[in-house]
């Protein structure tokens, strides 16, 4: 398998092969320090990831429960999980 080129300090090249396997379209996003290759599936997985945690804030804030309460839930629902395995 061939290795991705640097072709200066700021510059990499990378393989299309490593990017077939996403199917035809794929997005590119260049973020500070990172380049982000995404297939429209992985893209539209994130946002319905997003949209789903911005629900979940609303509701909860509008329900009162405090970051507390949510950590304390998450640590008891990972106890629990944690005696199963």
């Amino acid at each position: 398998m061939k290795t991705a080129k640097r072709t200066s300090k700021s510059n990499v090249v990378i393989p299309s092969a490593w990017v077939k396997g996403w199917g035809k379209p794929v997005v590119a996003y260049r973020g500070a320090e990172i380049l982000i290759l995404e297939s429209p599936a992985r893209a539209a997985s994130r946002t319905r990831l997003a949209r789903m945690v911005r629900k979940l804030r609303r509701v909860t804030g509008e329900l009162g429960i405090t970051p507390d309460q949510i950590a304390a839930e998450v640590e008891a629902v990972q106890r629990k999980r944690a005696r199963r395995s």
